[in-house]
């Protein structure tokens, strides 16, 4: 048998070995109570010190007798320092301006409360609770296998490969925000890495050896720029999209919406464009004649096969979540098309919106 193909099954036996490595905690001993009183002593420090450059803000600047300006830019020092030394939970530092604005005169409170749930809010929260039911059955990497072996070829074709991982690392990344797709997928591409033989990889020096290290860092590099080329294609890909979408209806709400429709017909070109400039240039630079020789050695079609017969068949919650999230993504594209052919929303005189439809499906 070749050794080589003795290390695949191996390690494709052990199902449950760690696809990053896992570094334990492990107890410090002779920890003093005084460095324990340090420790919470700038903990308490850095919580008091955006109430105190508040105060100092408040107290000492004079921004031309506008206190409302003034006051302003006490909370964002507060604020800001809460952010910069995580001096309390990300959370209860975003909730803040809900009772630091009335507090200090800047705005009522139900004008603070319906900027903090308004319908670009209710798209981002529904979408975080979409994204977090594909993570937790497993569809990304269901997804990710299929593609891949789809394209993998046999015997491999590198660029082909590559072509499916970097792909379903954007089509992802179209419909969830760029960090939680990158989170999921960056496991998904080193596992299938991983199962190369890493001894042999880190100890070697030959051009098989060489090979295998440039295709597995075209791999990383094209899961990470993948996820952002990705997130420019849909309003939900990214948060600074939704941010735009915000602030255009903020101060142009005379002009027609940004739609969902209308941004991806405008972004998905784009992406497209940018995406196989990326696909194009990882194949020149880290693919090369040899490259499918090397990886054809250690992983085929059937490996990757295999590895999607580890997760099943497809329970009844994947199809129906896969089935919200289709529909879901129906509804967004359809709700407004031109000015010549409305879309679904007419039926409700306009008055729905993206976050409706995702706040009715995340639920």
């Amino acid at each position: 048998m070749d050794p080589r193909r003795a290390c695949w099954e191996s390690s494709s036996e052990d199902v449950t070995r760690a696809l990053l490595p896992v570094h334990e905690d492990r107890p410090t001993r002779g920890r003093s109570c005084s460095g324990l009183r340090a420790v919470l002593a700038s903990k308490y420090l850095a919580a008091a010190s955006g109430p105190a450059a508040c105060a100092l803000i408040c107290a000492l600047v004079d921004l031309g007798g506008h206190p409302a300006a003034r006051n302003m830019l006490g909370v964002l020092a507060w604020v800001f320092l809460w952010w910069l030394t995580d001096a309390v939970p990300l959370a209860v530092a975003s909730m803040a301006p809900l009772f630091l604005f009335p507090a200090f005169g800047i705005s009522s409170s139900d004008a603070v409360a319906k900027a903090y749930m308004d319908d670009v809010i209710s798209l981002v929260l529904g979408s975080f609770i979409l994204a977090l039911a594909i993570e937790h059955y497993s569809i990304h990497r269901r997804l990710a296998l299929n593609i891949t072996a789809l394209f993998c070829g046999d015997p491999v074709k590198p660029h082909l490969l590559l072509l499916g991982i970097c792909g379903t690392t954007m089509f992802i990344s179209m419909w969830i925000h760029n960090t939680p797709c990158t989170v999921m997928m960056m496991p998904v591409a080193t596992g299938i890495l991983q199962r190369l033989p890493r001894d042999e990889l880190e100890g070697g020096s030959g051009s098989d050896v060489r090979e295998v290290q440039r295709f597995s860092k075209a791999v990383v590099l094209g899961v990470v720029y993948a996820s952002a080329i990705g997130g420019m294609a849909t309003l939900t890909g990214t948060g600074v999209n939704i941010i735009l979408v915000g602030m255009w209806s903020t101060y142009f709400p005379e002009q027609h919406p940004i739609t969902f429709s209308s941004w991806m017909s405008f972004g998905l070109p784009i992406s497209l464009v940018l995406f196989v400039a990326l696909w194009a240039t990882l194949c020149l630079m880290y693919c090369s004649k040899n490259t499918g020789r090397a990886l054809s050695a250690y992983l085929d079609r059937s490996h990757l096969r295999r590895e999607l017969g580890l997760l099943g068949p497809m329970a009844f919650a994947e199809k129906m979540v896969l089935a919200v999230f289709g529909g879901l993504i129906v509804l967004w594209m359809t709700r407004s098309l031109t000015d010549g052919i409305p879309g679904w929303a007419v039926l409700f005189d306009g008055k729905v919106g993206d976050g409706t439809v995702t706040k009715q499906f995340a639920g």
